[in-house]
């Protein structure tokens, strides 16, 4: 049984990664939790003292919203929700709910299809893979409310393949493994096929230097692609997936749900 976080800012993104989060686990027992992280520290001790209640102030609203929310996905799915508020820096308030209730994955939302590479970048989606090494989904608004079936897995000439292998999440999916190379430097990749012979679902192929970014782009037009993962040692690899001069490359390439894991 996983421990499954939803993180919600009660924007229609978020709802739409909670639905997809939902959709994605339903098949199994899990526990699910919903955190909303309050913008209390935006408000001055002014604010505060002057309104007739710090309750009202801060919390009402919210707790109103979240309630909604929890009873809406309860009824919806037929399951049990955990659902908090939290007053802190976001990054410290879910890596806290993290370690309290050892959370296995984070699903997130955001929309990605209709922002500018800065609003991307500066948003709290990346500063949560910068910071926080859990499980994540990330879930672009545009996303089909469906079970992934195929799922494309990058990897760079650095990537360890036996990680992408062992998430449950990934056990019954027909996975598409692009390694790409640079500088003909196949060490890794000479042992991947080792790690393959076990795997039948495993669809490999190898590519040599081409940028990753291209590589990705390619696949998802050309393949039934349901879900990307990513594996991650530091953020660079965002970079290099899509920065690039044209939003609108951007844009295609954030369709897609993406799974970010850690190395």
């Amino acid at each position: 049984m996983k421990n499954i976080l939803f993180l919600t800012d009660f924007s229609e993104s978020s709802m739409h990664a909670m639905h997809y989060g939902c959709s994605l686990f339903s098949q199994k027992e899990h526990n699910y939790f919903i955190l909303h992280v309050s913008k209390a520290g935006n408000l001055s001790l002014s604010k505060l003292a002057s309104s007739d209640s710090i309750y009202d102030t801060v919390i009402g609203d919210d707790k109103e919203k979240l309630k909604i929310i929890k009873n809406t996905l309860e009824n919806q799915y037929n399951t049990t929700f955990k659902a908090s508020i939290r007053f802190n820096n976001f990054i410290d308030a879910v890596q806290e709910y993290v370690s309290k209730y050892n959370i296995d994955t984070i699903v997130t939302g955001f929309d990605g299809a209709n922002s500018l590479r800065e609003k991307i970048f500066g948003s709290n989606t990346l500063k949560l893979i910068r910071s926080i090494r859990t499980e994540t989904i990330i879930v672009p608004q545009e996303a089909v409310l469906s079970k992934p079936k195929e799922v494309l897995c990058l990897l760079d000439d650095k990537d360890s393949l036996e990680i992408i292998l062992s998430p449950s999440i990934l056990q019954d999916k027909i996975l598409k493994v692009v390694r790409v190379v640079n500088n003909n430097d196949y060490t890794t990749a000479s042992k991947d096929q080792f790690i393959l012979k076990n795997h039948d679902q495993v669809n490999y192929q190898l590519i040599s230097n081409i940028p990753l970014n291209y590589v990705k782009s390619y696949v998802l037009q050309t393949n039934p692609i349901d879900l990307t993962v990513l594996l991650i040692e530091e953020t660079s690899v965002l970079d290099r997936l899509f920065i690039d001069n044209s939003t609108t490359k951007i844009n295609k390439s954030l369709f897609k749900p993406i799974l970010i894991l850690h190395q």
